[in-house]
């Protein structure tokens, strides 16, 4: 969770009130993203294969507690919607070498997933009350042959109550902020 005082979080809220006021300011594709974007279907069918799953991976998932509440996991397991996942496309084989090492390294606990995602993780079972959610790590890319290499790897990462709690209460003096900022509180 970003702290008040750091422009991301300046820049997030800043955001939010805009939305608030009606503005339609939400950058779509970041070029940050922009590797993620153009491999995550590849990813997630080659997870339906490798894990023989079948997901739905055009959701919107909304608090039933605040309506202002929402995330877009990468994947839920069908046909009963009882296991989701978030899909890391690493553009570097070093890259998803590292992060499965700590995933294995870590196996059964929270930091199995790295930092920078714990949260996103956390959200979504915050969001869906599922015990677990999958971290899912994938790359795609040149062998040494000259052709394609795809690797998957996936840890289940359980549930941290005690985040989930605090990043509730984060997020309602957020909105709360926003609202105030925008007037409308």
């Amino acid at each position: 969770m970003a702290k008040p005082t750091t422009k991301r979080y300046q820049k997030y809220r800043h955001e939010k009130v805009l939305e608030l006021l009606g503005h339609k300011h939400v950058e779509e594709n970041p070029e940050w993203a922009q590797h993620g974007r153009e491999h995550e279907p590849r990813a997630i069918a080659g997870y339906e294969f490798k894990y023989d799953v079948d997901v739905e991976h055009n959701v919107f998932l909304i608090s039933e507690k605040f309506d202002w509440l929402a995330g877009s996991p990468d994947l839920l397991h069908l046909p009963n919607y009882d296991a989701g996942g978030e899909v890391k496309c690493r553009a570097l084989f070093k890259n998803y070498k590292k992060y499965r090492e700590i995933a294995e390294q870590h196996k059964g606990t929270t930091r199995a997933c790295p930092a920078e995602n714990r949260h996103q993780v956390q959200g979504h079972m915050m969001l869906t009350g599922f015990s677990y959610w999958w971290f899912i790590n994938y790359y795609i890319g040149d062998n040494l042959e000259g052709g394609l290499v795809q690797k998957i790897h996936r840890v289940a990462v359980p549930r941290d109550n005690k985040l989930i709690e605090q990043m509730e209460h984060r997020c309602q003096e957020f909105m709360l902020e926003c609202y105030e900022l925008a007037g409308l509180a």
